[in-house]
């Protein structure tokens, strides 16, 4: 790449002061240095603050530090929807990569990607894959076959997703995500660039480490097992019908539909 473009890296924390740094330093410790990086901290009560604020202090570093002084909302998923909303107002870079501050890239990630972004032009949304960082173990996790006609799909998390700044301002702005509080950012974003942009593109290299934590996020959501998880799926499929729907597309009713709202009514 001849002139390599701005990229923006945002970061959203809460109370993950442990890990925050590596997360930066993996930003920093690229092969692609054109960065920035904006560093939203929703209200944490641990030393997550003063330890971003020295961090900086102390390098000279592309790092703006946003600071949500009082949380309005419930649930994390909203928390984190508003966190990237915020920061998308400071985003300057073409490109644009999210970071959840628990997690860390690999040292060629920005190169890969915006090298695949710069090839092509139509590409909007890019997805590498995770590795599943444990306390003793790593493992690659592959994901084929993503599809939304037959069964519920899976794909990687947040922080290996890439996209094209421009398209995502706007895609954000269409996306009512207060009407589905148990939804993740990634969830939908992945849904709206698949079904409705039909702009979705795996890149078939694990450049992204998923920490595995046990109060994670998603330790309220266990599969199967408790309400909150079905109270969230059925709200996945509220909102991926209400999208197909409004652009004159087949809702999914099938029977993994009509069990959620089964279940949804009985627990």
């Amino acid at each position: 790449m001849k002139n390599n473009p701005l990229i923006s890296i945002i970061i959203t924390n809460y109370n993950k002061s442990k890990f925050i740094i590596k997360g930066v330093k993996s930003c920093l410790n690229q092969k692609y240095k054109e960065i920035e990086i904006i560093f939203f901290d929703d209200n944490s009560s641990d030393d997550s603050l003063k330890k971003i604020k020295d961090f900086k202090k102390k390098n000279e570093i592309n790092l703006k530090i946003i600071s949500n002084q009082k949380k309005k909302n419930s649930t994390s998923p909203i928390n984190q929807m508003i966190a990237v909303n915020k920061s998308l107002k400071y985003v300057k870079g073409k490109f644009i990569f999210l970071l959840d501050s628990d997690d860390f890239f690999h040292k060629k990630k920005f190169f890969e990607i915006v090298r695949i972004f710069e090839r092509d032009d139509n590409k909007k949304l890019i997805i590498d894959l995770p590795i599943y960082k444990y306390k003793k173990k790593e493992i690659k996790k592959n994901y084929k076959n993503i599809s939304f006609k037959n069964k519920w799909p899976k794909f990687p998390p947040t922080s290996c997703m890439s996209f094209e700044t421009k398209t995502l301002k706007k895609v954000i702005k269409k996306i009512n995500f207060r009407k589905y509080p148990n939804l993740a950012i990634d969830f939908f974003l992945a849904v709206y660039y698949y079904v409705i942009l039909k702009n979705f593109y795996i890149h078939k290299s694990h450049l992204t480490y998923y920490r595995q934590l046990t109060n994670g996020t998603d330790s309220i959501y266990l599969k199967y097992r408790t309400k909150k998880w079905w109270i969230r799926r059925k709200e996945a499929f509220e909102f991926l019908n209400d999208l197909l729907v409004k652009n004159r597309l087949p809702a999914n009713k099938g029977l993994d539909f009509v069990i959620t709202n089964f279940l949804n009514k009985i627990l």
